[in-house]
């Protein structure tokens, strides 16, 4: 289930869910109110909608109401400029706001202990913006900025050429981002304008989801947003016509991969075929069961990707189906979706592709009901394009009630060759391409070796670790599984990477399209993949599918058959990602610095390292590292739900055991001379068709073993660059007005580790972004940071660290890496104290320690 996609939207949210629980309310002043009780973490969301977005706009302010947007933070009548997000990242609270055709909203993220604070400051941005003109002429160059950035992107060109296809008179047609000719020359008294129409409680949705008491949250709403009620009156417009004969537009830019989005005229969110419409889109293109990822992709080796939704706004909707290809197959990718749909409007669904896809709707729709942060999303997302809070009741029952019949119907009314519009990107040198139509005994036993409030840890008599964590407030059940060496274990690079999606292509007792119908069919998910230091697997299903879920984990961990002709498929399509990302500036800077930062080490596995070494990867060498790297004494299992002990740790038991005599305890130590430092600054600069420059600038720190530095760095990356309270943001963003994006990470492996700045910036500034990098890390080093920076920097990262704790499989990640990387799983409960024993001096001696002229740094820019 899709209800919309990127080009209607600035940021996509997510999908539609019930709100079971949700209560709604209409106050005096005309606002709605939602307020639902999630008491399981003590976090909360306040995510406001207003009802208005570029519909509400015309050719003179076109992009209005995202510069608004951009423009509410920027000071109230009680909060200087910056301040609003500097309260609040203090307290790790996490704060957005999206622009899309239908609506804007903006929403924070906090624990609930600060949740009168947050209600305070949320309501003072919607009720009383300045809009200094300062600020105003400062955020005009970041929003320019971004519309440049988009300009020579492969995916915003395919979109908007689909959306001037479908929309010519409706005001759908503008682009949410805006014109850069109307953004630069907008006057304060039109944002204002804007604003002053549009912006009342009356057009206003409130969503407070989490650990609250419901009637106290509503007390505060009112008081916080206390107004007059103020009569908001909707523009009717005329729905256009469907398409009578199929569009096409094809752009030729620098791209090394072809894209296509095919999109049809649907209907809006309201309407009661939309329902039939998401199911239709599952069945075509949601899942590797998926009919055109099964033909696309899997039988006919046309596409890399294949992905369709049903996309519903207020006044219409798009059903779209999109794809990434090599160039040369272009027309053989339209043909043959086209020639699937004309299937399907005459022979229809079958029984089993409309349970399937109903299965995988009420899945995605019951594990997305977790995050208190999805809920509200989607409950504002539904509210603001249908005024009833009734559609979360019914939604799921008006899939259960879908037909074969009515599948067919929409397939016929809504899709066909006649009706579509076909948005196509190809590569400038493509003009010439046509682009028309081993047996386990089993052992059942553990010893309980640790326990804490939360969490008891078991040694498997077969040498695994088992940590368990009860959690009924649900019946999610989440397993994170840990084999320690990861990429380290590699003989070639890149093997691990490859295993992983191997192990999902078939096995013993399924083949690959078998089983992935039976994952998507009961809703279980099971994910392996390749880090650093580890190879994992993710595992997430619900109480009632779990027996199962282990089932079919045994044979991914012991009976994968690694098909040769399987193999040969991940291989070609992973390097067409590869080649597909060298299409985007952004990831071009990240792979160099990759390389440059671990150059030569099993760490180094940037996409150049794996460009040269899929193609020498054998079948041998992937089957030698899975029969290697699942020896129980390097594993564990991190377990979140509720589930029966002793019958998991049995089954358990027999699903790890050690395949090859050569395994062996893992230990980390012994490989760290094989990461050996950076003793010389390393640089890389590229060039490329671009109209925003990169710099990723950064050093190699110690890895997680040195608990004081790793502390030390993530305060210093919470006060340099994380949020809009940053240093980097403050200085680099606000002051000088050099880039859109920038920001810090901290990236800590087991041995070794990166600390990085980026920005992307005009490459008419690219010096002068460079310098600023430099002399921040400069201030860094030579001076104390204040009290209250401190503090709040220190109250931002624990704040964050409580969020992104939220769900089952959060906290089963956590935890099992915790125990993996050596630290213990109680290292959770010595993050806080940690985190509050960085002083100013620990941050001058480790910025000292690391940030030395042995940097490492990667930049793209312009062509000359």
């Amino acid at each position: 289930m899709k209800k919309y996609i990127l080009l209607a939207a600035i940021i996509i949210c997510g999908n539609t869910v019930w709100a079971a629980g949700a209560q709604m309310y209409k106050l005096d002043n005309g606002q709605t109110v939602v307020i639902q009780e999630v008491r399981n973490n003590p976090i909360v969301t306040i995510d406001t909608w207003i009802k208005t977005g570029s519909i509400d706009e015309d050719d003179a302010n076109n992009g209005v109401a995202h510069f608004l947007e951009h423009l509410f933070f920027k000071g109230t009548q009680n909060h200087e400029p910056g301040e609003f997000d500097k309260i609040l990242e203090t307290k790790g609270a996490i704060t957005n706001a999206a622009t899309s055709k239908d609506f804007t909203h903006y929403y924070v993220t906090i624990p609930s202990k600060d949740f009168d604070l947050a209600m305070e400051l949320h309501a003072d941005m919607m009720m009383h913006p300045l809009i200094p003109r300062n600020e105003m002429e400062k955020e005009r160059k970041v929003v320019l900025e971004e519309i440049n950035k988009d300009l020579a992107s492969p995916t915003r060109i395919l979109q908007e050429n689909l959306n001037s296809m479908l929309y010519t008179s409706h005001p759908y047609k503008r682009k949410v981002i805006g014109r850069s000719d109307v953004i630069e020359t907008i006057t304060r008294d039109q944002v204002l304008n804007f604003y002053n129409e549009h912006y009342s409680p009356s057009n206003m949705i409130t969503i407070i989801i989490g650990d609250v008491d419901s009637a106290y949250a509503l007390e505060r709403v009112k008081e916080v947003f206390n107004s007059e009620y103020k009569k908001q009156t909707k523009t009717i417009y005329p729905k256009e016509p469907q398409l009578e004969k199929q569009q096409k537009k094809t752009d030729y830019i620098k791209t090394e991969s072809g894209y296509m989005v095919i999109g049809f005229r649907g209907v809006p969110i309201d309407d009661k075929e939309s329902y039939a419409l998401d199911v239709l889109a599952t069945i075509l293109g949601d899942g590797r069961s998926s009919v055109l990822n099964q033909v696309l992709k899997e039988k006919k080796r046309l596409a890399f990707s294949v992905d369709a939704g049903n996309s519903t706004f207020r006044d219409d909707g798009i059903f779209y189906i999109s794809t990434n290809f090599e160039p040369a197959k272009c027309k053989q990718v339209q043909d043959t979706i086209f020639a699937e749909i004309k299937k399907i409007q005459e022979k229809g669904v079958t029984d089993e592709q409309l349970s399937l896809a109903k299965n995988i709707i009420e899945r995605s729709t019951y594990y997305s009901r977790e995050s208190i942060t999805n809920i509200a999303t989607e409950i504002g997302y539904t509210m603001a394009l249908t005024n009833d809070i009734k559609f979360y009741d019914n939604y799921l029952n008006n899939i259960k009630n879908v037909t074969k019949e009515e599948v067919k119907k929409a397939a016929n009314k809504y899709l066909g060759l006649n009706r579509s519009a076909v948005s196509i990107i190809l590569p400038e040198d493509a003009k010439n391409i046509p682009v028309a139509n081993i047996t386990a005994a089993p052992a059942a036993s553990a010893d309980l070796i640790s326990e804490n409030k939360e969490t008891q840890k078991y040694k498997l008599s077969n040498g695994a670790s088992m940590l368990y964590t009860p959690n009924t407030s649900n019946d999610i059940i989440a397993l994170s599984i840990f084999a320690k060496g990861g990429q380290l274990l590699d003989k070639i690079p890149g093997t691990a990477n490859l295993t992983a999606a191997a192990m999902m292509k078939g096995t013993k007792n399924y083949t690959s399209l078998e089983l992935s119908q039976v994952l998507e069919d009961n809703g279980i998910k099971i994910v392996p993949s390749a880090s650093a230091d580890a190879f994992s697997i993710t595992v997430l299903t619900t109480k009632d599918e779990y027996d199962k879920t282990l089932e079919l984990l045994d044979e991914v961990v012991n009976n994968a058959t690694f098909d040769d002709f399987e193999i040969e498929k991940i291989k070609s399509d992973k390097l067409n990602s590869i080649k597909r990302n060298k299409d985007v500036p952004i990831q071009r800077a990240i792979e160099e610095y990759r390389e440059l930062i671990y150059k030569d080490t099993p760490y180094t596995i940037s996409a150049n390292v794996l460009e040269r070494n899929i193609p020498n990867i054998k079948k041998s060498d992937m089957i030698e590292y899975y029969n290697t790297i699942f020896n129980p004494e390097n594993i564990v299992i991190s377990i979140n739900g509720n589930i029966d002990k002793d019958k998991t740790i049995q089954q358990l038991n027999k699903i790890f055991t050690k395949k090859a005599d050569t395994c062996t305890e893992f230990d980390y130590q012994q490989y760290n001379n094989v990461i050996p430092p950076v003793t010389a600054a390393r640089e890389k600069i590229q060039t490329m068709d671009t109209e925003t420059a990169w710099i990723l600038l950064g050093w190699q720190v110690n890895g997680v073993l040195n608990e004081k530095d790793y502390a030390t760095l993530q305060v210093i990356d919470s006060i340099l660059g994380t949020g809009m309270s940053s240093r980097l943001f403050k200085d680099l963003r606000e002051q000088e007005g050099l880039a859109y994006q920038l920001g810090s990470g901290y990236s800590p492996n087991v041995l070794r580790g990166s600390f990085m700045m980026y920005i992307g910036t005009n490459p008419a500034t690219l010096d002068r972004a460079k310098t600023g990098l430099f002399e921040e890390i400069k201030r860094l080093k030579t001076e104390y940071v204040g009290d209250k920076e401190l503090k709040d920097a220190k109250e931002k990262l624990l704040g964050n660290y409580v969020i992104g704790l939220e769900t089952n499989l959060d906290k089963a990640s956590n935890t099992g890496w915790y125990e993996a990387s050596t630290r213990g799983y109680e290292f959770k409960d010595r993050y806080e104290k940690l985190i509050n024993s960085v002083t100013d001096a620990d941050i001058i001696e480790v910025a000292n320690k690391y940030f030395t002229n042995d940097y490492i740094m990667s930049i793209v820019t312009k062509n000359q």
